[in-house]
């Protein structure tokens, strides 16, 4: 009588054992967004093509969200947890109480160029004219007004600044003249190019440390789950070595992101970035964080009482090459 009612209990529980293991061993689930198509974004699409987040324990859903303020506004909803807007964009949101922090910068410096119509030929030429950007207070504006600066023309006063969009919409706004210049990157930049615009001018020559492009999250997500911040990290650094290392899944995911087949346009493009800007480790840099620290302070006195550190976070990228991680992806 006994054997058979601890029989039935053991029946019983069975149920709830196998539903425990089975939760226990779900992964973790994340979400993030990426905030343009462009070539710098390219080890994030590889890392959703191949699901590289779920070869480090988490299945996480990678969505393309084209400004940052929203995917600012959606982390602060707590829909997202990461979100490629690791420079400006975090420091404008921290400045209203939010608590994000860089974990890379995937680019330290800028990487726009600036397309116009064939008869500007010159910077100064741009004096009375309408340069498109994507949004304003985002990345394409504040490279153009530092550029407009080194040019000693007043942003906003001298040239007209107009926020159209991604940068495709960027490019339709250049081809059918409602602007009379364009701040876009690779390739868009390139395929602008072809489609009759001119080569004003290639900003990463005025070589400024600019953090671009990192992924961010908040302190408090890093605070309650730093191993999920950390498997998602190594699944981005595998989507860098990837992008560095194997060209033909680069071009061909390249290609299905940005919609562009011409591959001499995408050759350029990757060659720039796999070559010499995007590094094994993207590191945030501090130098890139305070060019913008000393940007927005020209006009909100409070940005001087901040340093680059209250902005970035580097121990997950320092933990992970402390573990020889990165070594053992390039096998040195």
């Amino acid at each position: 009588m006994l054997k058979t009612r601890l029989a039935q209990i053991i029946l019983a529980l069975l149920p709830l054992v196998f539903f425990d293991t089975a939760r226990a061993q779900t992964p973790p689930k994340v979400h993030a967004a990426y905030t343009s198509i462009a070539i710098q974004m390219d080890p994030i699409y590889i890392m959703k093509e191949a699901n590289l987040t779920r070869k480090y324990g988490l299945e996480a859903d990678l969505i393309y969200i084209p400004v940052s303020s929203r995917a600012i506004q959606a982390a602060l909803a707590g829909e997202i947890q990461f979100l490629t807007s690791a420079g400006v964009a975090n420091i404008n949101a921290n400045m209203g109480g939010a608590d994000f922090v860089g974990l890379t910068a995937t680019l330290n410096t800028f990487v726009f160029k600036i397309i116009s119509k064939p008869e500007i030929r010159e910077p100064a030429a741009l004096k009375g004219r309408k340069v498109g950007i994507s949004r304003l207070g985002g990345v394409s504006d504040a490279a153009l007004r530092f550029a407009l600066d080194r040019w000693g023309l007043a942003p906003d006063k001298d040239v007209a600044i107009i926020q159209v969009g991604g940068e495709v919409e960027e490019m339709m706004a250049l081809q059918n003249k409602a602007v009379d210049a364009a701040v876009l990157s690779e390739p868009i930049a390139t395929v602008a190019r072809k489609s009759g615009g001119f080569l004003l001018y290639d900003l990463s020559r005025l070589d400024v440390p600019y953090s671009m492009h990192g992924f961010g999250t908040r302190k408090s997500f890093i605070r309650d789950n730093r191993d999920t911040v950390i498997r998602f990290m190594k699944a981005y650094l595998e989507g860098i070595y990837l992008f560095k290392t194997n060209k033909e899944l680069a071009m061909n995911v390249l290609r299905k992101y940005t919609r562009v087949e011409d591959l001499s346009t995408l050759q350029t493009a990757y060659d720039e970035m796999s070559q010499r800007l995007i590094r094994a480790v993207p590191y945030p840099s501090p130098e890139g964080i305070q060019t913008i620290l000393d940007q927005l302070g020209k006009t909100r006195p409070q940005i001087k009482n901040y340093k680059p550190a209250d902005f970035t976070d580097p121990s997950i990228l320092k933990e992970i090459e402390s573990s020889g991680f990165v070594k053992s992806l390039y096998g040195k």
